[in-house]
């Protein structure tokens, strides 16, 4: 019995998923750092990791620079059918696919020439995300070699 549910428990329907829910506070840095640059403050205010069919929950980032009104983005995190079918909903149709991964939350996409994969990291009270920006190239067969061109960077604190 023991057995069957250790197995049962290592799909995914058992993995751990984040206690991420709250009001995280920290800053945005590109990298390669650009000369001039003026900080990035963000608060990101995150709901309860959606862990039911059909369940969507918070995700708003709210970037604040100097000289600059504060931009505000809505999004929501959503899971469709089973634990594996995730997507963030960024509005206006936009829906990106992503999947809980070990203990990251993974978002590969497209814009125009450019290839994004986005990673999302709990460790205790500090939220990491990653974005990683790469020029695309067509499909051709075997290797395709792909030139990264930068990373940007969240760090965040949880608020108490």
């Amino acid at each position: 019995m023991r057995l069957i549910l250790w197995m049962a428990c290592a799909a995914a329907a058992c993995a751990q998923t984040p206690d991420w829910e709250g009001v995280w506070k920290g800053s945005l840095t590109n990298f390669p750092v650009r000369e001039g640059a003026k900080p990035v403050e963000v608060t990101t205010e995150l709901g309860k990791f959606p862990d039911a069919d059909g369940v969507c929950s918070r995700w708003r980032n709210t970037y604040k620079q100097e000289g600059r009104e504060p931009m505000t983005k809505d999004y929501k995190l959503c899971r469709g059918k089973g634990p594996d079918d995730l997507y963030v909903d960024e509005g206006d149709g936009v829906k990106l696919t992503a999947r809980w991964i070990g203990d990251v939350l993974v978002s590969p996409f497209r814009v125009d020439n450019l290839l994004l994969i986005s990673s999302l990291r709990l460790h205790g009270d500090t939220l990491e995300e990653e974005i990683l920006t790469v020029d695309d190239q067509p499909q051709a067969k075997g290797v395709t070699a792909l030139k990264p061109k930068g990373i940007q960077r969240l760090n965040l604190k949880r608020q108490h």
